[in-house]
């Protein structure tokens, strides 16, 4: 374990673009479209339990629509990979606003039982080769996960909102107008 250092260099083996589920945060989504000038009906998914393996239930992300559950996604492709990945160059095409999850991934902050910070290491259960012949700072990494913990949290926020509004024709695509549309302006077409 590092608390100043975790030795990793990225190889780009891919693995991370093309065997990973990116769930992006809407701040995520919001800074990717608005860096790329995309929207994020093309860039994004909603996908169901069934088709994520190993999918928490217990996760306060899920989106319900009727009698559905979903998890937004940045779109991926069995064979090609994230919607973001270049595929002549292979590598991130909006690596600058990619999401915090992508800019966190391999490592996994490790804190002590009271939720004391203790330092980093590199996920053990990934596919990742976790090559370990570089170096990567932790203070960086700290900074993001604190910023995707604050994210996360309004997110389960927003989800909770959406999740209790009912109306007719509800669809998962409706949470991206709610927050890129804003938040009122979403309770009001609602209602």
């Amino acid at each position: 374990m590092g608390k100043d250092i975790v030795h990793f260099k990225c190889h780009h083996c891919n693995h991370c673009c093309t065997d990973v589920i990116c769930l992006p945060t809407p701040w995520d989504v919001k800074r990717i479209a608005k860096m790329t000038g995309n929207n994020p009906k093309d860039f994004l998914e909603f996908l169901t339990a069934e088709d994520i393996d190993g999918a928490d239930e217990d996760d306060p992300t899920w989106l319900e629509v009727g009698d559905q559950r979903y998890l937004m996604a940045l779109k991926r492709d069995a064979k090609t990979g994230c919607y973001f990945l270049n595929q002549k160059t292979r590598y991130c095409s909006i690596y600058e606003a990619r999401p915090l999850l992508c800019r966190l991934y391999p490592f996994k902050v490790v804190e002590s039982r009271s939720g004391e910070y203790k330092g980093f290491v590199l996920h053990d259960d990934v596919g990742c080769p976790r090559h370990r012949d570089g170096a990567v700072t932790t203070k960086p990494l700290y900074d993001l996960y604190i910023q995707d913990e604050v994210n996360q949290d309004d997110y389960r926020e927003l989800v909770e909102v959406f999740n209790a509004r009912e109306y007719p024709r509800k669809k998962p695509g409706d949470f991206i107008k709610m927050f890129m549309n804003g938040f009122q302006s979403f309770l009001q077409k609602a209602e």
